[in-house]
C-alpha cells in the first residue's frame, strides 16, 4: 500500500468512540453471521481450498450467472491488484479523485497510466480504465446506460468497474449481467462493506469466462482463508435477508447532511451515498482530525491525500443518529 487509505483506527493510541472514516455499515455484521464464523472456528487447523471456488455456484445462483464467470480474491484488493499483473506495462487510465489502490496497483505493475476526469472518458485511448462506481470518496455515479455506451465504443479497451459500493445506494443497479455480453467488462465486488467484515478480506471478480481464466493463472494460491469462504458460504445461502435496508440508511444520511450543512465554515457535497465529502473553509483537514481524536474520540478520514481533490475536505460516512449528533456538537466547538 503506497498511498494509504481509508479506516487508521490501527494507527490510533486510545479509545476511538466513534468511527466516521470507515465505509462499512454501521451496525456491524448481520444476524446470524458471526455465529456461523465462530461455529467453524475449528476449519482453521486445515488449509482452505486454494481458490475458494465453492463460493462460485453460491455467487452464480445468486447474481443468476454463470460459476465460471467468478474469481474470488482477499478483498477486493486483491483483484485490483491481480488485474494489474494482467496488464502489466500496459497503459490505463484511472477516474479520479477515487480509491487509490487503483493507482498503488498500476505502479507496481508498471502501468503507464493517467489520472483523468469523468468528463476525459470519451477521449481516453488506454488498455485499462478504472471506474468506481458508486465513487470513493465523493459518491458519484455511472448509469448502467452511461457504461454500456463506452463498453461499445471502446471494445478495445478493458473496462474495471469497481461496486464496492453498490448496495449503498438506490441511484445504479450493477452491470454484472452485462459481464455475458461484454468481454472487455471485469467487474469487482466487495462482501467486506455491507456485511461488515473488513477484518476477514473477502471480494471477488465478475467477468467473462476468458478473462476469469487468465486472472486465474496469476493467482496466489490460498489467499481466502477458511473462516472468510465459511463466511462466503452463510452469506450467499441468506443473501437477500442480510442485506441491510438502504433507502433507511439514505434516509438517515439526508439527515445528517442538513445538520452538517447549517454549520458555518462547512460545505457538504452531494452524495448518491451515505458517505461523503465535506470541505472546510479555511480550515486544515489534519488538525480537525487530531482535535477530533484528542478531544472528542471521533475519528475521521482527512480526504486531502486523495489525488485530483484540491482543497482541503474531509470524507464522513453516516453512523447512529446519536454518533451523528456527537460529531455535529464537535464540529460547532471546533469552528
Amino acid at each position: 500500500m503506497l498511498n494509504g487509505h481509508g479506516d487508521d483506527l490501527h494507527l490510533v493510541e486510545g479509545e476511538i468512540k466513534h468511527n466516521f472514516s470507515s465505509n462499512v455499515y454501521y451496525k456491524g455484521c448481520p444476524s446470524g453471521l458471526t455465529e456461523a464464523i465462530l461455529s467453524n472456528i475449528h476449519h482453521i487447523q486445515n488449509y482452505p481450498s486454494p481458490v475458494a471456488n465453492e463460493l462460485n455456484d453460491l455467487a452464480a445462483k445468486t447474481f443468476q450467472l454463470n460459476s465460471d464467470q467468478f474469481l474470488f480474491t482477499n478483498g477486493a484488493t486483491e483483484a485490483f491488484y491481480l488485474i494489474a499483473q494482467l496488464f502489466s506495462n500496459k497503459k490505463a487510465a484511472i477516474v479520479s479523485p477515487t480509491f487509490s489502490e487503483y493507482e498503488d496497483a498500476c505502479k507496481i505493475f508498471k502501468l503507464n497510466y493517467e489520472l483523468i476526469s469523468r468528463t476525459d472518458l470519451g477521449n481516453t485511448d488506454t488498455d485499462l480504465v478504472f471506474i468506481c462506481n458508486p465513487n470513493n470518496p465523493d459518491g458519484t455515479v455511472f448509469s448502467k446506460k452511461e457504461l454500456e455506451f463506452l463498453f461499445k465504443e471502446k471494445p478495445n479497451t478493458t473496462f474495471v468497474i469497481d461496486e464496492a459500493y453498490i448496495e449503498f445506494t438506490n441511484s445504479i443497479d450493477s452491470i454484472m449481467p452485462l459481464t455475458e455480453n461484454y468481454s472487455n467488462v471485469i467487474v469487482v465486488r466487495s462482501l467486506t462493506k455491507t456485511f461488515t467484515i473488513p477484518g476477514l478480506r473477502l471480494g471477488y471478480i465478475v467477468s467473462s469466462a476468458s478473462n476469469i481464466v487468465k486472472l486465474l493463472s496469476l493467482k496466489m494460491p490460498w489467499s481466502v482463508n477458511s473462516l472468510a469462504i465459511k463466511a462466503g458460504e452463510f452469506i450467499f445461502n441468506n443473501y437477500k435477508t442480510l442485506q441491510f435496508n438502504a433507502s433507511e440508511l439514505l434516509t438517515e444520511a439526508t439527515v445528517f447532511k442538513k445538520q452538517l450543512s447549517q454549520l458555518e465554515g462547512l460545505n457538504v457535497c452531494e452524495s448518491n451515498t451515505p458517505y461523503f465529502l465535506v470541505q472546510l473553509q479555511n480550515k486544515s483537514a489534519k488538525e480537525l482530525k487530531e482535535f477530533l481524536i484528542k478531544t472528542h474520540q471521533i475519528l475521521i478520514r482527512d480526504a486531502t491525500n486523495f489525488s485530483r481533490l484540491k482543497g482541503e475536505y474531509i470524507r464522513v460516512s453516516t453512523q447512529s443518529k446519536e454518533a451523528n449528533i456527537k460529531l455535529v456538537q464537535a464540529l460547532k466547538e471546533w469552528l
